[in-house]
């Protein structure tokens, strides 16, 4: 009868051992895929944050040369501005100095 006893004993003992050897590979299993899941998210989150920089260089850069073409069309419309401020003004006085130099012709014809 002992010997029936140890040898339930000795099958309980191989069922509990192979039942953790399976537990535990479906654990070591479970890890490893926890892992490669984290090593995932890691990649996704550090790419997205490398494609959110080279974003927001790309859009500073952007920027910055919206912001010199501006001044250089500033610029150039304070040039156009002034050049036909200036052309104007010579227009305007033109009959003021033939009118200037024919009272300087006077005077000398009087002299």
């Amino acid at each position: 009868m002992a010997t029936n006893v140890e040898k339930a004993n000795k099958a309980a003992e191989k069922l509990a051992e192979t039942t953790r050897d399976s537990y535990q590979t479906v654990v070591d299993h479970a890890v490893g895929l926890q892992e490669r899941n984290v090593r995932f998210a890691q990649g996704v989150v550090d790419g997205s944050i490398k494609e959110l920089r080279h974003q927001a260089e790309s859009n500073r850069a952007m920027t910055q040369e919206l912001v010199e073409r501006a001044e250089k069309q500033r610029e150039a419309y304070q040039t156009l501005v002034e050049q036909s401020l200036d052309a104007y003004l010579d227009l305007a006085y033109a009959p003021l100095s033939y009118y200037k130099e024919g009272l300087q012709v006077a005077k000398k014809a009087t002299r």
